[in-house]
């Protein structure tokens, strides 16, 4: 619409020009065809820049979206790594409180072959927390990793925010 607009304007000051050049020139003729033909480059210019800009500002905003997406993904991988250490955090956490159940249900307990299960059952208990200790170091690095993404993801979100930005400062400027 916008271009349009412009090479219609553009289309009628060349004919002014062209019409009024074929008259007999007088000084107030030269200075009016003078006129039309510096704002006819005026808006060759204009729309020289549009033409320029208008892919960037679709690039730009591409940029943005596909960034938009990435931090999207990289914060639902955050979200996931934290809530799988918080999951075990719970598990450890209940196991280290049945472990102190058993141990202290042990210490009562006068039969040798209850004492001896409670003691089998104990030390499972212990190397089921050694597990979860393992796995919760495991989700701590994805969590470490994710969080790592997400922030490489958001800098280059801001970097083409910057890049719409700067074009949006161009456009606002006044063109000579």
């Amino acid at each position: 619409m916008h271009l349009t607009l412009l090479r219609g304007s553009i289309a009628v000051l060349l004919g002014c020009c062209f019409a009024i050049a074929q008259q007999p020139a007088d000084k107030s003729q030269d200075a009016t065809i003078q006129a039309l033909l510096r704002e006819v480059h005026l808006l060759r210019v204009a729309l020289e820049q549009s033409n320029q800009i208008a892919p960037r500002i679709q690039i730009a905003l591409a940029q943005i979206q596909l960034q938009e997406e990435r931090v999207r993904n990289a914060t639902r991988q955050l979200q996931d790594a934290r809530d799988k250490v918080s999951d075990v955090q719970t598990k450890k956490s209940e196991n280290a409180d049945r472990i102190k159940q058993f141990e202290a249900l042990q210490a009562q307990t006068v039969d040798p072959n209850a004492r001896k299960q409670m003691e089998f059952d104990l030390t499972e208990m212990k190397s089921a927390i050694d597990r979860w200790t393992a796995r919760e170091q495991q989700y701590r690095a994805k969590e470490a990793e994710a969080n790592a993404l997400l922030l490489t993801e958001q800098d280059r979100w801001n970097e083409a925010n910057d890049l719409l930005k700067s074009i949006e400062r161009a456009l606002a400027q006044p063109q000579p």
